[in-house]
């Protein structure tokens, strides 16, 4: 397996541009679909306090799965913004707009850095980052980031891929991800180092706890953590105060 633990962000780039067109179907395969109901879960959680219309933002947005359906709980007008560094994968989430009949609500599309957010200080409702936390090079900056854009009691829900610690569980996910993951993801992507680079990222990347730990030195506050399926995903949410 090749080491992209020190991959640059311009590699990392290239290779989600590339697998952009299959990304949904193959997130779907490789998590036995647990991935739509994980989105619709972060969805909920994200948006249960906004009672009327919200601005949100959502950063490494990819295709706008949870973007999509935490707009599709309000019925008013609301905004999202979708940020992601992928331009491929926000083509594909603009045509997905259209399918999805978002016509009420406005979307903007930003080809951004999630660690340089270009909004002004406190706009955003809500933010939401799913399976893209460990793509940043520094969570911490971004986490600052969304603390400054965030309005005052605003939420920051994180859904990521994390590792299970039942030893059990852990072995079979370990041996999932190592032998089935990058087949799997060849098969219908035809692009082997993509998911070999999803596998290295999850086990390498930090741990729930120290998530935890950065956003508690940025501000956020009343901060938890829900495993999903025995921890092989956790949603962590987090609040300004």
């Amino acid at each position: 397996m090749k080491n992209y633990t020190k991959t640059k962000p311009k590699s990392i780039k290239a290779l989600f541009n590339n697998i952009a067109k299959r990304y949904d179907v193959t997130n779907a395969a490789i998590s036995f679909n647990l991935s739509k109901g994980w989105n619709r879960k972060i969805a909920v959680q994200a948006s249960q306090n906004c009672k009327q219309s919200f601005t949100m933002l959502d950063l490494c947005s990819g295709t706008g799965e949870v973007a999509f359906a935490c707009l599709k709980k309000s019925s008013l007008p609301s905004k999202a913004y979708l940020l992601d560094f992928s331009r491929e994968m926000l083509k594909i989430a603009k045509t997905k707009a259209k399918q999805h009949s978002m016509k009420h609500h406005t979307i903007e599309y930003l080809e951004a850095d999630a660690q340089k957010i270009p909004l002004s200080n406190e706009m955003i409702d809500f933010s939401t980052i799913a399976y893209g936390i460990r793509n940043i090079q520094d969570p911490s900056k971004c986490f600052q980031e969304v603390h400054r854009v965030l309005k005052p009691g605003g939420c920051l829900a994180i859904l990521e891929l994390t590792r299970p610690n039942n030893r059990i569980l852990h072995f079979f996910h370990k041996m999932y991800l190592k032998l089935a993951l990058p087949l799997i993801g060849k098969i219908f992507t035809k692009n082997k180092d993509a998911y070999e680079y999803l596998c290295e990222s999850i086990h390498t990347f930090i741990a729930p706890h120290e998530i935890v730990k950065q956003l508690n030195e940025k501000g956020f506050v009343q901060i938890k953590c829900i495993p999903l399926v025995g921890g092989i995903a956790t949603l962590i949410m987090a609040y300004k105060k």
